[in-house]
């Protein structure tokens, strides 16, 4: 683990990622921490102003789920938000002004990051976290800007421990290994200088 366990209640992110995540487990929801968080507990801290989370959550638990988190005060339409998981596979909450992001695990490879990723003893509450090898993955697809940025220190934090096999797998179980979003990937790594 790369970043800093502890949790800060104080702050809005941390409080509406602490209140999620403990939701989430109450109500046996599979799920794992991605986007900017993940990147920053995987690698170096930065700023993000949205919590992003893969959810394998069943239609029959939603509505439980849903009061559950409106009593930790999150903000949302419930009939919008389970049309929009339903029809489009994601979902946005609020709390606190703090944007909460869904993702259903519809593709494969979304499967696969939410398979591999793995609990960490984080204070108050511990949090399921893609791997690093996920988050690079998620970051390879999107490709914008911070996502590069975030894949360059996923790789200088992780290297050499980094499997760029299952990357390289999963990669191509959707687009070529040419891709130039691969190519670009390979030369980060092998660029990357040595940690420790």
């Amino acid at each position: 683990m790369a970043g800093d366990s502890r949790l800060d209640a104080a702050d809005p992110i941390q409080e509406a990622l602490v209140l999620g995540a403990a939701a989430l487990d109450r109500h046996a929801v599979r799920y794992a921490l991605i986007g900017g968080l993940a990147t920053g507990y995987r690698s170096r801290p930065r700023y993000t102003k949205d919590i992003d989370f893969i959810v394998d959550v069943p239609a029959v638990t939603l509505p439980g789920l849903l009061a559950d988190l409106r009593e930790r005060g999150f903000q949302f339409d419930e009939p919008t938000v389970i049309a929009e998981f339903a029809q489009h596979h994601m979902a946005v909450l609020w709390r606190a002004g703090v944007r909460f992001d869904w993702l259903k695990p519809i593709l494969p490879a979304y499967r696969h990051v939410l398979d591999r990723a793995t609990l960490e003893e984080a204070e108050p509450q511990p949090l399921r976290v893609a791997t690093a090898e996920g988050l690079i993955l998620l970051k390879l697809l999107a490709f914008r800007l911070q996502d590069q940025t975030d894949i360059e220190a996923l790789v200088a934090a992780n290297r050499p421990a980094l499997d760029l096999a299952w990357i390289k797998s999963e990669w191509e179980a959707i687009f070529p290994l040419d891709d130039p979003r691969m190519r670009w990937l390979v030369e980060q790594v092998e660029s990357a200088p040595p940690t420790g």
